[in-house]
């Protein structure tokens, strides 16, 4: 029996970087429609009322927005970074 030179196994390693990906996958796939809904939000903005309540509704919207814009710009760094720390520590050799 050949023991793999990664502490946590090659089943194990192959799994997570599975999970890396579709989580990178994820991420990528949740901003273009959080663009979208910005973008319309921006162009109903402009025809719309200053003092109306549907405005102070698509701001508080487009607010909401930009927080979960940041925080998957934030996990997509996280996950940089594990992924380089992983190929580090757990990398084949060619």
């Amino acid at each position: 029996m050949v023991k793999s030179k990664t502490p946590i196994g090659e089943k194990s390693y192959r799994r997570l970087t599975s999970m890396g990906k579709s989580s990178r996958d994820i991420i990528n796939s949740l901003y273009s429609p959080l663009d979208a809904m910005n973008r319309f939000i921006n162009l109903t903005l402009q025809n719309i009322e200053e003092d109306s309540q549907s405005r102070q509704f698509l701001l508080e919207t487009k607010t909401g927005l930009k927080r979960v814009s940041v925080l998957l710009k934030k996990l997509d760094t996280y996950a940089d970074k594990i992924e380089e720390e992983f190929n580090e520590i757990y990398r084949k050799p060619r």
